[in-house]
């Protein structure tokens, strides 16, 4: 039987003026961010002692525990709430440097204009669908795809917000420090970009940009690096038969490796080795 995927730490509702009662109840003080994105109608929010007027096309950045103290809204309100869980948030760094910012708390709406708003509404729309659908037609893995290209978009537009503006600079430090820290640790043994992608959390797409655009080097001549850089080491430092060293790195086979190396590198694995040693 088809089930929903488990999407741990991320709830999707839609309200309108009618349930306003219901979310103001799961809103309240909630250890939680809520995004609001606003389609429709009008809101009036008194929340941290603050009174908001919410127009359509607006969003709302509700930080964990805020004091949601009287919610109102116009006959036609519309509004769809991404409810995210703390431990959801921490695997996107650049939220969690937006979360610290005291400015949020009191300017938590954003008025959505052109051409931002043609990229924010498809894309709730879509989080939407892929989350509402069985785990043939979607995974966890896709909506998280989709909703790390939202937040980015969301941290974006609150930038301005924030006094001290080094949110994207510390993101994508971030993701850069944290790609080469994998990149020392298994690069011997994981040639593959979904590897990498898969525990930043991002599409191997954007990854693959990212880094190309950060360093001006493919990903994958990065991952060659890395790989040649352990098997010349090997070469060098050890008496292993290139079999041997080919099963180090977990190469299918012995060819396989030497194909790789001597693509890599322009010369074969054993003459390599028979220059490091007449060198030394």
């Amino acid at each position: 039987m088809d089930i929903k995927p488990n999407f741990e730490g991320l709830y999707i509702k839609k309200y309108t003026a009618s349930e306003l009662i219901w979310f103001r109840k799961r809103a309240h003080k909630l250890n939680k961010l809520l995004l609001c994105f606003v389609s429709d109608g009008e809101m009036r929010i008194r929340m941290n002692e603050v009174d908001f007027h919410i127009q359509k096309n607006s969003i709302i950045m509700l930080l964990p525990d805020t004091d949601l103290l009287d919610i109102s809204g116009s006959n036609d309100l519309d509004f769809m709430v991404f409810f995210i869980s703390l431990d959801f948030i921490s695997t996107y760094s650049f939220l969690t440097a937006l979360l610290a910012s005291d400015e949020i708390k009191f300017n938590p709406v954003i008025q959505l204009e052109n051409p931002t708003g043609h990229l924010i509404w498809p894309t709730v729309n879509l989080i939407r669908d892929y989350h509402t659908q069985t785990d043939k037609e979607s995974t966890p893995e896709s909506v998280q795809y989709l909703l790390y290209a939202l937040l980015e978009l969301v941290s974006k537009l609150f930038l301005p917000v924030i006094k001290n503006n080094t949110l994207l600079q510390t993101r994508s430090q971030d993701i850069r420090e944290h790609f080469f820290k994998l990149l020392n640790e298994h690069g011997h043994l994981q040639r593959s970009v979904i590897f990498y992608s898969d525990q930043l959390h991002l599409s191997p797409q954007y990854l693959s940009s990212f880094i190309k655009k950060e360093t001006g080097k493919p990903i994958k001549q990065w991952i060659s690096y890395q790989v040649i850089k352990h098997a010349k080491e090997l070469l060098k430092t050890t008496s292993l038969s290139i079999k041997e060293v080919s099963n180090r790195l977990q190469f299918v086979d012995s060819s396989l490796f030497c194909r790789y190396f001597r693509r890599c590198t322009g010369i074969t694995a054993n003459t390599y080795r028979e220059n490091y040693r007449i060198k030394k």
